[in-house]
């Protein structure tokens, strides 16, 4: 069973793919193979919108074991300054 945070997020950034560019990503394929969730989570970065970039790094958080979360945090911080 998948975490329900994650299948949440997942949904709404299908949502928002679908919206806003027309985009129909899987929800069962993000949730499973990260090959897929990075391809996702990158047009999300990419797409120009706030929400869904924020979604982005929520769904990475929740993916992501909680030694790397604090990596991922501090790197991401760095590379926005």
């Amino acid at each position: 069973m998948h975490d329900p945070v994650r299948h949440q997020i997942a949904s709404r950034i299908h949502d928002l793919l679908m919206h806003e560019m027309g985009e129909d990503v899987d929800i069962h394929l993000m949730l499973g193979p990260p090959e897929y969730a990075r391809a996702v989570l990158s047009l999300c970065r990419a797409c120009g919108s706030a929400e869904l970039g924020r979604l982005a790094e929520q769904f990475l958080m929740t993916q992501t074991p909680l030694p790397l979360r604090a990596a991922v945090v501090s790197s991401s911080l760095l590379t926005r300054r």
